[in-house]
């Protein structure tokens, strides 16, 4: 237990957001107006010559307690602060939805305190509180029509403010506070206009303008009429290839990619992007979609959305934040490829039922993806469960024309299933072998968790990668390592892949020597490869097939969706169609150090 420090005397922050858990806000929209709030107080404090970083500061979920460092003149606070505050809120504001815009409630204190170990305490700090949430405040707040209440506490005011008629001591209005055991005076200052949110428009449009009428109230806020309606006429002629990934990008890893029924052009996307607010870098997404069309659309229309772009940007003061966006975005790639990568776990204490989680890649180049969802479900019932998130994940692909993997992360209890044979759109009465659709694979679980195997198998992988030859491939049980323990033979980089002998067991058995599939796991290598019943020389032609390409492993993926043809592939369609792949990209990790949390279905 930490102990009590000494009291000092510090001047004192209260900041918090009005109606923070209104119903009207999602999860979603309260994270922005977290991160919305840290963001203005961050820009706030720098403005007004105060490192917000060596400030003391204790979250209080729906606002913050700020200890400003000891030594800090109070009247910088009282100066700079509001003018800034208010400067650093209207830019947030005006880049978000409605759902996600705030005011704000602030209160100015001074006094001594001390940390208990638990949190900060001190009649300073109860006294901050307390007028913060006087109900005399709030009412005289809501009726201002203003962006932000500043209240200062009789003392704050009488040492402070009142001396100092730079610092406006008129502006602060007196007001008799009662909040539970505390009675006294608080003085209050209203600032900032709050601003309308959507412009008026004309009461007669032109037929292009109804289509500009209804787009969100923020990116009214910045974008003049008159070049919405210039946008609307360029981004519906705009061939955009890539735009699922354009539109991926511009929402960020953190945000999935919704469904795109009926966004056939920019314009659309566009659109639909404005109901999405910008991250902490404070870029809406529509304002990055029309940057990566700028960059990537040549002629007039890339020229007008550039101009566009660095007008704004100069406006909102994003030129940094826009400069540090495009030097760590990664290109839009040539040849881009999609992962679906679907989790299955047994349940503990109930072995009729698993864990179901999915995470679906929306941009080819991002990594790792959101969590797409976690259900519970029965065993019974899961390549049904598959098929729902592969249908699912089909209407947010739509509009992406590119190839795609479907990835199953296995336990060792469930690294049979045959994942293989499984099929999707069951509701259709004509189901489709998922086979023919995608890549599939599966990935062991164990190892994704172990991050002690995780230096090895990328030391492994790169090496398969600068050198993808077939004859990297190790047949278990082959009379030439006959006698040697498998772990002394994996133990040799040489070796990439392993072929087993026999499908795994479900659970290794603890009292012996290491199997097959744990010595594969735990040396690195990134490919293990069985059959449920082929013969060794029949496993081993099919093989030579898949590998026989020139750049050997690097093409396995490919090749083995090919066999899957039956036409193109001299073997019998069991063969080809039971192979079991395991293919384990080190470059593509689910971090599982939380628990997830199903829905039961």
């Amino acid at each position: 237990m930490a102990l009590p420090t000494q009291a000092l005397d510090r001047t004192i922050v209260v900041v918090d957001v009005v109606g923070f858990t209104a119903p009207d806000r999602n999860s979603l929209d309260r994270l922005a107006v977290r991160q919305g709030m840290y963001e203005v107080l961050k820009t706030a404090f720098a403005e007004s010559g105060v490192d917000f970083d060596s400030c003391v500061c204790d979250d209080r979920g729906d606002g913050a307690l700020v200890l400003l460092p000891p030594g800090t003149t109070k009247s910088l606070v009282a100066d700079r602060l509001p003018d800034r505050m208010v400067a650093a809120l209207r830019r947030y504001n005006h880049t978000r939805t409605p759902q996600a815009r705030m005011l704000l409630r602030v209160s100015f204190n001074s006094g001594e305190v001390l940390n208990d170990g638990n949190g900060w305490v001190g009649d300073a700090v109860d006294t901050a509180f307390r007028i913060l949430d006087a109900q005399t405040v709030k009412d005289a707040f809501a009726e201002s029509g203003r962006m932000i209440a500043f209240i200062s506490s009789e003392r704050f005011f009488t040492d402070v403010i009142e001396k100092d008629p730079g610092l406006v001591p008129e502006s602060y209005h007196a007001l008799p506070v009662t909040v539970k055991s505390f009675t006294g005076m608080a003085y209050l200052r209203l600032h900032g206009e709050v601003t309308e949110p959507v412009p008026q428009l004309p009461a007669v449009m032109a037929a292009e303008d109804l289509f500009v009428a209804d787009l969100n109230s923020a990116v009214l806020d910045l974008i003049p009429h008159k070049d919405l309606v210039g946008l609307h006429h360029h981004l519906t002629r705009m061939e955009v290839p890539q735009l699922a990934v354009m539109m991926s990008r511009a929402l960020g890893p953190a945000v999935p990619l919704p469904r795109l029924e009926g966004v056939t052009d920019a314009w659309g996307a566009f659109h639909l992007l404005t109901d999405f607010n910008a991250g902490p870098d404070g870029i809406p997404p529509a304002v990055t979609f029309l940057r990566l069309l700028g960059e990537n659309v040549e002629g007039e229309p890339g020229a007008m959305i550039a101009r566009w772009i660095a007008d704004q940007a100069r406006s909102l003061r994003l030129v940094p934040a826009l400069g540090d966006q495009q030097k760590n975005r990664p290109p839009l790639p040539e040849r881009p490829h999609l992962h679906l990568m679907i989790m299955l776990e047994p349940i503990s204490g109930d072995p009729t039922r698993c864990t179901l989680a999915f995470w679906r890649q929306d941009d080819p180049e991002v990594w790792p993806p959101a969590l797409g969802g976690v259900r519970e479900i029965g065993i019974e019932e899961v390549e049904f469960r598959v098929d729902d998130v592969i249908l699912e994940t089909e209407g947010v692909w739509s509009g992406q024309s590119m190839s795609a993997s479907v990835e199953f992360l296995l336990p060792r209890t469930l690294i049979n299933l045959p994942v293989q044979r499984w099929a999707k759109e069951h509701g259709t009465g004509q189901p489709q072998p998922l086979r023919y659709g995608y890549r599939l694979g599966i990935r062991s679980l164990e190892r994704m968790r172990a991050r002690h195997w995780h230096r090895a198998w990328h030391v492994r992988w790169d090496s398969m990668v600068e050198n993808p030859a077939a004859e990297r491939l190790h047949y278990s049980g082959c009379a030439e390592f006959e006698g040697h323990p498998i772990d002394a033979i994996l133990s040799d980089e040489h070796w990439v892949g392993l072929v087993l002998a026999k499908p795994p067991s479900p659970r290794a058995d603890p009292g012996s020597a290491p199997d097959e599939l744990t010595s594969a796991l735990r040396s690195g290598l990134p490919v293990v490869l069985w059959h449920p019943d082929a013969e060794p020389e029949n496993l081993r032609e099919l093989l030579d097939w898949v590998l026989a390409e020139e750049r050997g492993f690097i093409e396995l993926p490919d090749r083995r969706k090919l066999a899957y043809s039956g036409a193109a592939v001299p073997f019998k369609n069991s063969l080809a169609h039971d192979l079991v792949v395991m293919w384990d990209d080190p470059k593509r990790v689910i971090v599982l150090d939380q628990p997830l949390i199903p829905t039961r279905l």
